[in-house]
Formats: C-alpha cells, sequence, structure tokens
C-alpha cells in the first residue's frame, strides 16, 4: 500500500510539474515573426487614419459655451467658397466675443451680488450671505437676474440686430457656394455609355 501511494504521489507531481512548466513556457514563449501587427485590422484604426476633409467642431467654450469650429480649406477652394467659408466664421467670431463678454459680465455681476447681498430687518443686519457661509436663495437671485436683464436690454437688441443682420447677409454667399458646388458635381459626372457605344470599335 505504501509503494502504491508513492507511486500515485510521483505521478502527480511529476503531472503538477509538468503543467507548471507548460504554464512558464506559455507565458515566456515570444511571439511568431510571422505575426505582424500592422497587419491586423481595427475599424478605429481605419477611421483615425482618414484624411479630415470636414468641418472640425470643438468641445464648448468655458465662457461663451459655444463649440468652436474649425472650417475645412480644400486645395481647390473657390472664391465663392472661400467667401462663404470667411462669412461663417465672422459670425462666429462675433458670437463669441459677444457671449464671452456677456458671461464673463454676468459672473462677476452674480459674485458681487452674493458678497455684498444683506437682509436689513434692524439696525444689527447679519453679515454678507457668503461670509455667513449660506447659499443665495433662489428668490434673492430671482432680483438679481432681473436687474442684469434690465441693463443689459440694450445691448441684447442691438446683438439681436446685428446676429439677423449677419444670418441675412449669408444668404447671398451661400447660395453662390451652394449653386458653384452644384454645377462642378455636374461637369464631373460621367454620362453612362449605350449599347451603341459599348460596342462601337
Amino acid at each position: 500500500m505504501l509503494k502504491v501511494a508513492t507511486t500515485r504521489f510521483s505521478a502527480r507531481a511529476l503531472n503538477s510539474s509538468v503543467a507548471n512548466q507548460s504554464v512558464r513556457l506559455i507565458h515566456t514563449t515570444k511571439p511568431s515573426d510571422d505575426l505582424n501587427t500592422e497587419k491586423l485590422h481595427s475599424p478605429i484604426n481605419d477611421i483615425l487614419s482618414r484624411k479630415v476633409e470636414a468641418d472640425m467642431i470643438g468641445t464648448p467654450d468655458p465662457v461663451s459655451n459655444l463649440r468652436p469650429v474649425r472650417y475645412f480649406i480644400p486645395l481647390d477652394e473657390s472664391p465663392e467658397d472661400k467667401e462663404w467659408r470667411l462669412h461663417r466664421q465672422r459670425v462666429d467670431d462675433f458670437n463669441e466675443s459677444f457671449w464671452s463678454a456677456n458671461n464673463a459680465l454676468f459672473i462677476n455681476a452674480q459674485a458681487d451680488f452674493e458678497d455684498q447681498s444683506r437682509i436689513f430687518y434692524s439696525i444689527g443686519s447679519p453679515p454678507p450671505v457668503r461670509a455667513r457661509g449660506e447659499k443665495v436663495t433662489a428668490e434673492a437671485l430671482s432680483v438679481f437676474y432681473k436687474d442684469f436683464l434690465d441693463k443689459a436690454y440694450e445691448r441684447q437688441m442691438a446683438y439681436n440686430k446685428q446676429w439677423w443682420k449677419e444670418n441675412i447677409g449669408m444668404l447671398y454667399p451661400g447660395a453662390k457656394a451652394a449653386m458653384r458646388q452644384l454645377t462642378q458635381k455636374r461637369k464631373h459626372e460621367v454620362a453612362p455609355l449605350s449599347f451603341w457605344d459599348k460596342n462601337f470599335e
């Protein structure tokens, strides 16, 4: 019985040793030289390797909250396309400039309002809200919002007028660019061959 047990133990130890060696061989074996990782097909690699030939839209600006646009400039850009692109860029810059200034003004005004906000019940009025570590209530902020909008009314109206003017002004260069692209596309279109054209010698 002892001999049999010893034989079983030896066989089991041998199997365990072979298994461990196999695992070590699997982890230490070098990849085959025939494996070329550059040939591995990946849809993501295909997308990233493509040349960008379209307008690129970025993340929102932290102040203006507008997304910047980088317009694609083709090598064969026509005067009509260039006029259309520059007009759109000018409108984007106009919007970015206005909303950056407006939002910065709003943020600073709100911060000043929260620092200077007081509740005057009596002579011994409490300190500013922020100094007390409290948040300004929605009711108190509604007063600030109305006051800010009233003071910004003329500025907002001037912006709206200019914005409509710029958008209407984009109709003509946009129509010219679209018409040029349509005519250019028709020039490059090849008429299908008929049966007689294919068999003509």
